[in-house]
């Protein structure tokens, strides 16, 4: 099993953001929600506490934001409820301007053994339009900082902003890939709603179109590859045995219990080990206030409020598990797919070690595949 901490605190939105984040919070409502999130890891672990928990991920938001002690607390109080001895990965998520090295200093005392870096651009145009609030240089000052204290960083670049070019992409690659273990390299989506959305629809900012962005992220690939980071997910790419575990999680059918406003859980057993006739999936209020006062009043893990809930039937598992599996290098179970792939489609999938995948040209057209092999 799974943990996923959710800290939803930002010191600003960026342009492009529509996550469950609230920028310049009170410190009065800080101090509630982190109380609220400790009594809800000690309500999970009334059920779930003797699960065997794989990963840890703590996300947000920034949680790197908030002061080193708090996250101490949040780390104390997951060890006192939930064993924690087999854990394989700790992660958690910064952001350039937020983190130094006392923070890092106490990340690792805690436990944490893994950082992952919003640095989503090196050119400081993109940074600025997109509202981001580092520039270059700050980036990578901070993932060397980082390598000192931590052998396994990740970083997140995003192509397809407004000023990106080739030679932009391929230098960000050249200059990133050397200072990480791991990179997620993803495509601009413009998000109903967020202040990029806005922006676009009135012309006032131009992107790169989609034969521009297909190409950027071939280049992307193209030059990781040269650096010995290679892609093991659709958009995911690492030094060997450096692969987010917590992530893959997610891709390969593994329960997740998500802690924090907004947040997902996935379950399939009734406390960890004994299996239910159906998986589950629910999600926290996103609403701050709503998910502080829920917690507070629920008294148990199952009363606390949902904001979404849904029983999964066996189809409903079987279509995740091909969907997200697919999204992996490795793919999935070759019986999952038996008899399941028309003729016409079969030159975009490969087959070994008793598991397919899809191709590099099967990747680029996956959701059109999936629309004729999932069950419906």
């Amino acid at each position: 099993m799974q943990l996923y901490i959710h800290l939803p605190f930002c010191k600003s939105k960026c342009q492009y953001c529509d996550f469950n984040s609230c920028a310049n919070m009170d410190e009065g409502t800080v101090f509630s929600y982190l109380s609220a999130l400790n009594t809800e890891i000690k309500l999970a672990a009334e059920v779930y506490g003797k699960a065997d928990i794989d990963t840890v991920y703590i996300g947000g938001g920034t949680p790197s934001l908030l002061e080193p002690n708090k996250i101490q607390r949040i780390c104390r109080v997951l060890a006192s409820n939930f064993d924690l001895s087999e854990i394989r990965e700790f992660t958690i998520e910064c952001n350039p301007e937020s983190i130094d090295e006392n923070k890092l200093s106490v990340y690792k005392a805690c436990g944490i053994d893994r950082i992952s870096i919003g640095i989503q651009s090196l050119c400081d145009a993109n940074l600025k339009s997109m509202g981001r609030l580092h520039n270059s240089k700050t980036a990578i000052e901070k993932l060397t900082l980082a390598r000192k204290y931590y052998d396994n960083v990740s970083c997140d670049i995003i192509v397809g902003l407004p000023y990106d070019t080739v030679d932009i992409v391929k230098n960000e690659i050249n200059t990133l890939a050397p200072l990480v273990r791991h990179i997620s390299v993803y495509a601009l989506t413009v998000e109903e709603g967020t202040p990029l959305a806005k922006r676009v629809e009135d012309g006032r900012v131009l992107l790169p179109d989609e034969d521009e962005v297909a190409d950027f992220l071939t280049i992307a690939e193209d030059e990781l590859n040269k650096h010995g980071l290679k892609k093991y997910e659709i958009s995911n790419f690492s030094v060997e045995g450096k692969e987010s575990r917590h992530n893959l999680g997610y891709w390969t059918d593994a329960e997740y219990i998500g802690i924090g406003a907004g947040a997902h859980s996935y379950i399939k057993t009734k406390d960890g080990t004994q299996p239910l006739n159906a998986g589950i999936r629910f999600a926290h209020p996103k609403d701050i206030n709503a998910y502080i006062a829920g917690i507070n009043c629920a008294g148990s893990f199952d009363n606390i409020p949902r904001a979404e809930m849904s029983v999964l039937s066996e189809k409903d598992i079987f279509n995740e598990r091909i969907m997200l599996g697919l999204r992996t290098v490795r793919g999935v179970e070759s019986e999952l797919l038996a008899g399941r792939i028309p003729d016409e489609l079969k030159c975009y999938f490969k087959e070994e070690n008793g598991y397919i995948s899809l191709t590099k040209s099967g990747m680029a057209v996956m959701n059109s595949i999936l629309v004729r092999i999932m069950q419906f």
